[in-house]
């Protein structure tokens, strides 16, 4: 069987208020075309399809056109899945028009039985060519029933429960045909390809992994079954293996959502498999409608970079971070100002960097200058010296936010959860 692996679309995202409704477009076109180039039989989408829990108008019905655009193809099945950008019921609310149309939609698991997310895949001769295990992105409460007795470890303990109960249900249904069995998820595994074997999770920002929710982080790969052919997963942005397993992948987004992520290829995966046999992965590099350059460093050194760019032309809209050292008493606008006037790129994110000025004493009104240029966690940071008293970080209290960084990350994730 033939597939494409995608994830990560996130429609409707306006990065840094950038209109990218015409590069949505032109990706989901050029996707038809990949699916019918190497005669997909299947697509899989695992997760977070759209950026926001309530969309908008333009990016709902570019989804919609898009799925039935591969109705008269060779791709005669869908497999969709709810990520935890998604709003699940949002998703779920037109399953059973997409099910007549042979679209399998899970947008959330609930307490839905497990044989829901089992399904039979078709060729367009109506013979089953594989078996499909839609696992959505699940919320702690979701996955406590899952939970193995006797094990302490939450998250190893209920995804393996998880994925062991499914591949059950999944195998029952196969029957001992020699077909390929596909699963999904939507989480954050441990061990990808690119990062240190004994990588704990922390450094998951600098890994295209802007989201790590409540305690559900660094699932083991041992949590999926040996039995599965193939295990599409969403969630990081970049594409991987995990624990260096060819069966078990991360495409990526298609798209670029961050400077941090502007250097890195993005691409989506067209996969040839077989039951019990290695499946042939083929990375195809998505194009991109935008370039995107971050700037870093002393405001002169952005000033000499800046007037270099200016001089070089670029095929593609450049939308351009800059991100600068901080210095007291300077206004970085109007200090670029000149070298910025009617330049052929757009500034569209401005960072600052206060490696040298991190004590609770940035927290004046003299000096901070907005919010908006901190991330959560190092506003929490500098909260945390501002309560206790202290303008450096000795190796005990870095220890102490460490150990507080977990908690504080499910708080900001209920908080959103709240607030959608």
């Amino acid at each position: 069987m033939k597939l494409i692996h995608t994830a990560d679309w996130h429609l409707g995202n306006s990065m840094h208020d950038i209109d990218r409704l015409e590069e949505t477009k032109q990706f989901l076109s050029w996707l038809k075309g990949r699916i019918e180039e190497f005669g997909a039989e299947s697509l899989v989408v695992a997760g977070d399809i759209f950026d926001t829990t309530n969309p908008s108008v333009e990016a709902r019905r570019q989804y919609f056109r898009f799925l039935a655009s591969l109705l008269d193809t060779c791709c005669k099945n869908i497999v969709l899945v709810g990520g935890n950008h998604d709003s699940g019921a949002m998703l779920d609310a037109p399953r059973d028009l997409l099910d007549a149309l042979n679209i399998q939609m899970v947008g959330s698991l609930g307490d839905r039985p497990i044989d829901e997310l089992v399904k039979e895949l078709k060729d367009d001769s109506n013979n089953v060519i594989g078996i499909s295990v839609a696992v959505p992105y699940v919320r702690e409460q979701e996955l406590r029933r899952f939970k193995i007795e006797g094990d302490d470890n939450f998250v190893q303990s209920t995804y393996k429960g998880l994925y062991q109960a499914v591949y059950e249900a999944a195998e029952k249904l196969r029957n001992g045909r020699q077909i390929p069995m596909i699963a999904t998820g939507h989480l954050y595994a441990s061990n990808l390809e690119g990062r240190p074997e004994n990588d704990n999770g922390s450094d998951a920002k600098g890994h295209g992994m802007r989201d790590i929710v409540g305690n559900l982080g660094t699932v083991p790969a041992s949590s999926f079954p040996e039995g599965f052919d193939y295990v599409a997963l969403g969630h990081i942005h970049y594409s991987s293996k995990v624990a260096g397993n060819p069966k078990i992948r991360y495409s990526g987004s298609p798209f670029i959502l961050g400077f941090d992520e502007a250097e890195r290829a993005h691409h989506i995966l067209a996969i040839d498999l077989q039951k019990g046999v290695e499946p042939s992965v083929q990375k195809i590099e998505t194009p991109q409608y935008y370039s995107f350059k971050r700037i870093s460093g002393s405001i002169e050194s952005i000033t000499a970079q800046l007037k270099q760019l200016r001089k070089e032309t670029t095929p593609k809209p450049l939308m351009v971070e800059i991100e600068y050292d901080y210095t007291p008493g300077v206004n970085i606008h109007e200090a670029l100002l000149p070298v910025l006037e009617k330049a052929p790129f757009e500034v569209v994110s401005w960072k600052v960097n206060r490696n040298n000025a991190l004590g609770a004493g940035s927290f004046s009104d003299e000096t901070l200058e907005s919010v908006d240029v901190l991330d959560d966690e190092e506003i929490f940071r500098r909260l945390l010296m501002s309560k206790i008293g202290i303008t450096e970080m000795n190796d005990d209290i870095k220890k102490d936010f460490e150990n507080y960084l977990p908690l504080f990350r499910q708080v900001v994730e209920e908080v959103k959860s709240e607030e959608a």
